[in-house]
């Protein structure tokens, strides 16, 4: 198979580099997102090059690779539309003079693969301000040469057949304010939601014919007829059953079905749930956008229950073969001969392989990390605990494999969101940081998602309050285990987990002894300034954080305002193309530190880097000037 001769060829320059744990550990992923085309003859995949990301397509009999780069915008993924041309999914930073504010621009291309150029098909004046980008709704399995896309334009949004070939459109359907389009394979509509001012929430619009009438959709609640306003996922082939979430009597997420009749929602039955965790995701045939295969969630790892038998016993099979690995299937051929997949685990930090099924054969493409000293890679272990208001944390532990009778320090990674989670899947900066000696904690307090929507909720108004206790009695508990050195721990974080830290820094001294936040909140009242700024109204942060006006309240838990001579050691760094958390939320904080005669901080801006360390040259900087810090003061 030529195309691993290929993929590790262009290895050689990457491990001549690759020559310290900051430059294995801190580069975007050597190769990522690995999808075979309908045919199966050609493989696309993400490959690292200087930093940025560039789409790589070769065919699997051999032949020169085809890459396809961009100078300003930043490829974030993409899918094969048919055998010839793939979506790209990109963003821009885009400064607005009238808005006085930077927006990241989401936007979607189709790359002729063949020929190496991209069509941007909404690319007329009445879109070029749209932030957001179009909408895959539908593959169109039985017409290779279209796609079905949605886009907005004022309040209106609407449904377009593309013709790949030259990307041309024609807008076939659109109504106001509506979304999540459901359609047939023909591309006709049965299902969409629409924003209906009467009754101020949203309804499902469905018709069961594609030449009928859109009614809404009712379902039967003590006797009465009501709005059904779930949201609808998929419909079944033949529009008498659709799939929709909701939440169970212990508030987790379940995937439910129902019948409809008469434009009558009924008989509800459970297709997929969990007795601890939310059902993550839907997953769709890789070939067929309209077809559910299976759903996901995440234990330890993301786990896939498929409802398709024969892709059922494909993952039974390799999660047999990759024990204690997240194995995710990424994509396959239509015929299902051949099988991309993906695991990821202590012992696999990103690794994509070929499942030929005909010749029976698992062929290595490419490994995310192939520098990565994998002898210094620790377990990850679960660490579940009760904290002293009785509510119960799941976290992970991870010592480091160094060898020596002194107990490690200790690195504390509060994820962001904060509803988001961790779990055991391969972690770039956990295993640098057990690479380097350190233990690393990793806590999904309250607040955090997956663990149903009643143990999300119970972080709202909590940044500071509850949710800090669930990190620090965590910590202690480490402590009182005797598995780390209590008098060297250090709080890292980005984003929400940047806050954890900059709140640790100056309101846990007793506990911790320094801080490292990358692209941190300081000051809560700031937040919903910038909400406003970026022209988002989704009313999150009023829950999750509290009141806008209450300034008394915000100051109370906000590091800017708690800052002081005693702020343990401080190392902020931002970069100056966040548009989720502006750079001036580092930059105050660090600026009022000094005022304050506070000479422990450190200050460093990130040119050109967004919120997310898109830039592998970005990742290098952060690792290398944390370890530094890290090393400094504890």
């Amino acid at each position: 198979m030529k195309l691993l001769l290929a993929v590790s060829l262009s290895m050689v320059c990457y491990f001549a580099q690759a020559n310290s744990n900051v430059d294995s550990f801190g580069r975007l992923p050597f190769v990522t997102d690995v999808q075979i085309s309908p045919d199966g003859q050609k493989i696309a995949y993400l490959r690292d090059l200087d930093g940025k990301y560039v789409v790589v397509t070769q065919a699997l009999a051999g032949g020169k690779p085809t890459v396809f780069g961009m100078k300003k915008a930043l490829i974030r993924g993409f899918t094969w539309a048919n055998n010839k041309n793939v979506l790209l999914d990109l963003t821009i930073p885009y400064y607005s003079r009238g808005d006085f504010e930077t927006f990241t621009m989401y936007r979607l291309g189709v790359l002729d693969v063949e020929i190496n150029e991209v069509k941007w098909i909404f690319n007329s004046s009445r879109f070029k301000r749209n932030i957001g980008a179009p909408t895959l709704v539908n593959k169109l399995p039985d017409d290779n040469e279209h796609i079905l896309l949605s886009y907005y334009y004022g309040k209106i949004n609407a449904l377009y057949k593309v013709k790949l070939e030259d990307g041309s459109r024609e807008e076939v359907f659109r109504d106001t304010n509506a979304r999540n389009w459901l359609t047939d394979n023909d591309g006709d509509v049965f299902l969409y939601r629409l924003y209906s001012g009467k009754v101020t929430k949203w309804v499902n619009l469905y018709r069961d014919e594609s030449e009928g009438d859109f009614e809404r959709l009712s379902i039967l609640k003590d006797g009465k007829l009501e709005n059904f306003t779930e949201v609808v996922v998929r419909l079944s082939e033949d529009k008498k059953t659709l799939y929709y979430w909701q939440s169970n009597k212990d508030s987790r997420r379940v995937l439910v079905k129902s019948t409809i009749d008469k434009f009558i929602v009924s008989e509800a039955t459970t297709v997929a749930e969990s007795d601890i965790y939310d059902v993550d995701n839907i997953v769709y045939d890789y070939n067929n956008a309209y077809k559910i295969v299976g759903t996901k969630l995440i234990e330890d790892y993301a786990e896939y229950d498929y409802l398709d038998n024969e892709l059922a016993q494909i993952q039974a099979d390799l999660k047999a073969t990759y024990l204690d690995t997240e194995v995710n299937i990424t994509s396959y051929d239509l015929k299902r001969e051949r099988i991309v997949i993906k695991t990821s685990g202590s012992s696999y930090p990103e690794k994509y392989t070929v499942y030929d099924r005909k010749l029976g054969q698992l062929m290595p493409v490419a490994e995310g990390y192939p520098a990565v000293d994998k002898a210094l890679l620790g377990k990850v272990n679960r660490f579940d605990y009760e904290t002293s208001d009785g509510q119960k944390i799941t976290g992970y532990f991870t010592m480091p494999v160094l060898k020596t009778d002194e107990k490690p320090p200790l690195i504390v990674m509060p994820h962001g969101g904060p509803e988001s989670r961790d779990d055991m899947s391969f972690d770039w900066m956990r295993q640098f940081y057990v690479a380097e000696g350190f233990a690393v904690f990793q806590p999904n307090f309250r607040g955090s998602s997956g663990f149903g929507k009643d143990f999300a909720k119970s972080g709202y108004g909590q940044w500071g309050q509850a949710m800090q206790r669930d990190v620090d009695e965590g910590v202690k508990l480490l402590i009182t285990d005797g598995k780390i050195d209590p008098n060297r721990i250090c709080v890292v974080g980005g984003s929400y987990g940047g806050y954890v830290a900059m709140f640790s820094a100056t309101s846990r001294q007793s506990l911790f002894k320094c801080s490292v936040s990358f692209a941190g909140i300081s000051n809560l009242g700031d937040v919903f300034l910038h909400e406003k700024e970026q022209l988002n109204f989704s009313g999150y942060f009023s829950k999750s954080i509290g009141k806008p006006g209450d300034y008394k309240e915000l100051h109370q838990y906000s590091p800017y305002h708690l800052a002081s001579k005693a702020t343990l050691p401080l190392l902020l760094i931002h970069g100056n193309n966040d548009t989720q958390v502006p750079v001036f939320q580092s930059n105050k904080m660090h600026k009022k530190l000094k005022e304050l005669g506070n000479n422990k901080s450190e200050y460093i801006e990130l040119e050109g880097e967004d919120h997310w360390f898109s830039s592998g040259n970005s990742r290098r900087i952060f690792l290398e000037e944390s370890l530094r810090f890290i090393n400094k003061h504890i």
